[in-house]
């Protein structure tokens, strides 16, 4: 009998920890703990959603002060990323630049694809989301501007 509930057991552990999904095999862009995912959401939540609290939970605490202090994401939107598209803007990751890191782990760098209208013009624009690692999550600590651009 013993034996008999000892196997119940053993199968039972292996059926729950098989059912245990991990986040290794999804698509950074699909994977909520990667930064690719992460950057669509934050700027999915400015300009789609208008939800200034959603974009705060992809923040460190620095940006999350800055996106308060304009009060809506209209206005982050239009001064501190120069950015201005109307709700309805496709997002994409640009994976151009190779974005390899060597040596830093705590920090990375998604380039995200714009693609809107504003007033019926066409915008395509790219930005450059700054992430760093805060116990153990990826987090938006800076947003530049496009990193193709002529300086």
């Amino acid at each position: 009998m013993k034996f008999l509930k000892l196997v119940v057991l053993i199968l039972s552990f292996s059926f729950i920890s098989a059912c245990d999904e991990s986040n290794k095999n999804i698509p950074a862009f699909a994977n909520p703990d990667a930064p690719e995912y992460r950057a669509l959401m934050f700027f999915d939540a400015i300009y789609n959603q208008k939800n200034l609290g959603e974009a705060q939970k992809y923040s460190t605490a620095k940006l999350s002060r800055i996106l308060r202090s304009y009060g809506t994401t209209r206005g982050y939107a239009r001064y501190v990323l120069n950015l201005q598209i109307d709700p309805g803007v496709e997002l994409k990751i640009d994976r151009s630049l190779n974005q390899v890191s060597t040596g830093k782990t705590d920090t990375t760098v998604v380039n995200i694809l714009f693609t809107g209208t504003l007033n019926d013009d066409r915008i395509n624009d790219v930005r450059q989301a700054v992430f760093s690692r805060i116990d153990g999550e990826w987090l938006i600590d800076s947003v530049e501007d496009d990193p193709y651009m002529k300086r």
